[in-house]
């Protein structure tokens, strides 16, 4: 039955897109805040103005049935603190950091994160998500300063892991 479990896993993340549901709880309480259906390998994005230099910053992530969500890429029009600048290797893997007509991209290849942690930042912060057509603000989800995680679940894995 494992076997047959584990193959299931491996299946349905290499066939392609499936149901999967793509979510915000808030961190301390696990209140749910937010709940979409995705497709396995949908892009999931966070926009947001970096709150030290002030300039827009787009985090691309992507939704697996096996890893949750996976770090795709992160873009950039102007070097800040905590973003990269050139690249990384991270987990024996190393990003492809480039020079693109608006700006920067640090390209990560689909690095497995599971769930992604943050903090709803101010109104001057303006976190986003971007799933398919829909934008959504955090600060209509939480309070600035709340601590969330972002993740993902399919019928193949339960959201509380």
């Amino acid at each position: 039955m494992l076997v047959l479990l584990m193959l299931t896993v491996l299946l349905s993340d290499s066939a392609g897109p499936g149901p999967a549901w793509f979510g915000a709880r808030e961190h301390e309480t696990g209140d749910v805040l937010l709940s979409l259906p995705v497709e396995l390998g949908q892009r999931v994005e966070l926009v947001h103005t970096h709150s030290v230099h002030r300039r827009p910053v787009h985090e691309v992530y992507s939704v697996s049935v096996s890893d949750g969500l996976l770090m795709e890429e992160i873009r950039f029009d102007a070097h800040g603190a905590n973003l990269p600048s050139g690249p990384e290797t991270i987990g024996g893997v190393t990003t492809t950091f480039e020079r693109v007509a608006s700006g920067y991209r640090a390209d990560h290849h689909g690095r497995p994160l599971g769930t992604v942690r943050m903090v709803v930042g101010s109104r001057d912060v303006d976190h986003r998500l971007v799933v398919a057509d829909k934008e959504i603000r955090l600060l209509d989800l939480a309070e600035p300063g709340t601590r969330i995680e972002l993740y993902t679940w399919t019928h193949l894995r339960d959201p509380g892991e």
